[in-house]
């Protein structure tokens, strides 16, 4: 595949672009490109053309992007990966012929239907991942997998699309130091602007794993930088506090995914595959969710520093063996029967080897396993296994507690030295035991008492503020409101904030003077009060009307209180 410069077909009107694409319609536009639907008129078919825009020709690292993407997919020949056909240029505008799919993206589906069934996104998962597999069997690492390059066919087959910022073995697009991705969906050491490896793109399906099984993602902010610093520091929430009907097993599969330590997460395609399918009900390994068998991921060729080498043997150790076991012919071929000298000189061979290996298995243990230890992977294990595990190796466990959503009460959450590293004798091990999640509905504290309310936040670890204001419907004293609400998700320590009653609110007493019993009875009853009438012989007033009240009018008084009227009888 070779770039071509042909100036026809320009694409400022649907044409023919490069004497042989006759494009029909825009399927989409983006930032750095637009897509065309195409009938490709060599082959009779139709494709996708993404076609850099004509702005940016001029840029040559979004040529180089261009150039990459056509490239890495070229080298992928996967059904779960869109496929290129051509690239070249029309009117010094890069573009790329490539699968036409016809369906959405996985974004799309997201908006319009919400979260997915677990069966449903973990299905999608593993279709994702063996698109990876191939990827990374090749050197190639994606760093841009998010819902939008995640392509739902008519079938319900992903395609993995857009390879603009892949990395191809030892070379990148951008340098250390620069960060590039879409921010909800960043990896930790991108968006630091470190290197990424195949296990940044696992974060990143880890992220749309959690958006596709619970509806949004889990960092958001104002700002891209907001989001990245919080893939790079904040924990996300369980999912299961976002969307019930995710299991357990599941969810802890999501937050390992979404570890900020690489050596934390999934160390290949196969080991989240195999926790999926454990956790997801997905289907076994080498079918696909039809049920026929799975396309196989081209697998890496084996370097020649890893092929077998085969050393010739020396004259005695040759004399010594019975019988030479030639390629294809069974092992268990009867001795050839050899004179007994042969037979004193075997024996001799065979007790010198037994020798070596005596003296040799000694010294591996006294000079490498004796002086030192293997550090145990104790995460997951409950706080006792695991401190009687480290005891065992002779290293010197001490104990920290902390909230941790992926993890249960009294399990190992974090461990420090990493697991399998080589150790001397009698290191501390730091490990961090889950307290239980961190993140936990708020309590329901209406209808208590400040005190009350304050010892249910406190066993939850939560924090309490206290507000006082009136209120028509709750007495005195009782908390009738809360901020965050009963059953949201907060972190332990959060702040909680409720307001208690301070009885119903203090208005003014309206001024009935002069008015007729009815008509001031209706007046205070209407404003909240309570009318107590007294009747007295007032020569020279109205007989009927109020000559006094009390409270006299604008005093403040709450809602509920008695108002006494004195009526004129004669």
């Amino acid at each position: 595949m070779s770039d071509r410069d042909d100036s026809r077909g320009s694409v400022d009107s649907l044409g023919v672009l490069s004497g042989r694409y006759a494009l029909s319609e825009k399927l989409g536009s983006g930032g750095m490109a637009d897509v065309y639907l195409a009938r490709d008129e060599a082959l009779g078919r139709l494709v996708a053309v993404k076609v850099l825009k004509s702005a940016l020709a001029a840029d040559a690292q979004l040529v180089e992007r261009f150039r990459i993407e056509a490239h890495a997919a070229a080298q992928l020949n996967h059904p779960n990966i869109v496929a290129v056909y051509d690239r070249g240029l029309a009117g010094g505008a890069p573009f790329i012929a490539m699968e036409y799919v016809r369906g959405e993206s996985l974004k799309e589906r997201l908006r319009r239907d919400g979260a997915l069934a677990p069966g449903d996104a973990v299905r999608i998962a593993l279709q994702v991942l063996s698109a990876l597999a191939a990827a990374h069997a090749c050197d190639i690492v994606h760093r841009d997998i998010t819902p939008y390059n995640v392509l739902l066919d008519e079938r319900g087959q992903v395609k993995v699309a857009d390879f603009g910022i892949a990395r191809m073995g030892a070379s990148a697009l951008t340098r250390t130091g620069a960060m590039l991705g879409t921010s909800s969906y960043l990896s930790p050491e991108q968006a630091q602007g470190k290197p990424a490896d195949g296990r940044s793109d696992l974060y990143s399906l880890g992220v749309v794993l959690y958006e596709m099984l619970t509806g949004q993602v889990p960092f958001r902010g104002e700002t891209d930088l907001a989001v990245a610093m919080q893939h790079v520091s904040a924990a996300p929430p369980n999912p299961r506090s976002l969307a019930a009907g995710v299991s357990e097993p599941l969810a802890a599969v999501v937050m390992k995914a979404l570890s900020k330590d690489p050596r934390d997460r999934f160390q290949s395609t196969a080991e989240f595959s195999a926790a999926l399918r454990a956790a997801g009900g997905a289907p076994p390994a080498g079918t696909t969710h039809g049920g026929e068998p799975a396309v196989a991921s081209p697998q890496p060729a084996v370097p020649a520093s890893e092929v077998p080498t085969f050393v010739a043997a020396d004259a005695a150790t040759v004399a010594a063996m019975d019988v030479a076991v030639r390629p294809g012919e069974p092992r268990d071929v009867a001795p050839v029967v050899r004179p007994r000298r042969r037979r004193h000189r075997r024996l001799l061979i065979v007790v010198a080897c037994l020798a070596a290996a005596v003296v040799g298995a000694w010294a591996v243990y006294a000079f490498g396993i004796a002086a030192g230890a293997r550090v145990p992977n104790v995460v997951g294990r409950e706080r006792q296994d695991a401190v009687a595990m480290l005891r065992d190796e002779g290293l010197r466990p001490r104990v920290h507690y902390v909230w941790a959503d992926a993890y249960a009460d009294g399990v190992v959450a974090r461990q420090v030295p990493r697991a399998r590293k080589e150790v001397e004798t009698g290191v501390r091990v730091d490990l961090w035991v889950s307290r239980g999640p961190l993140h936990v509905p708020a309590p329901v504290l209406r209808g208590l008492g400040a005190s009350a309310a304050r010892r249910r936040l406190e066993a939850q670890s939560l924090n309490g503020r206290s507000r006082k204001a009136a209120s028509l419907t709750a007495p005195r004293g009782e908390i009738f409101k809360q901020k965050p609400a009963a059953g949201e998700t907060v972190a332990r320590g959060d702040t909680v904030t409720f307001w208690v009653s301070s009885g119903p609110p203090l208005i003014p007493v309206p001024d009935v003077l002069g008015l007729s019993q009815p008509d001031a009875v209706a007046v205070l009853e209407d404003a909240g009060f309570v009318v107590d009438t007294n009747f007295s012989i007032a020569f020279g007033e109205y007989p009927g009307d109020v000559i006094a009240q009390d409270p006299a009018a604008g005093t403040r008084a709450r809602v509920g209180d008695e108002i006494v009227i004195e009526v004129a009888v004669f």
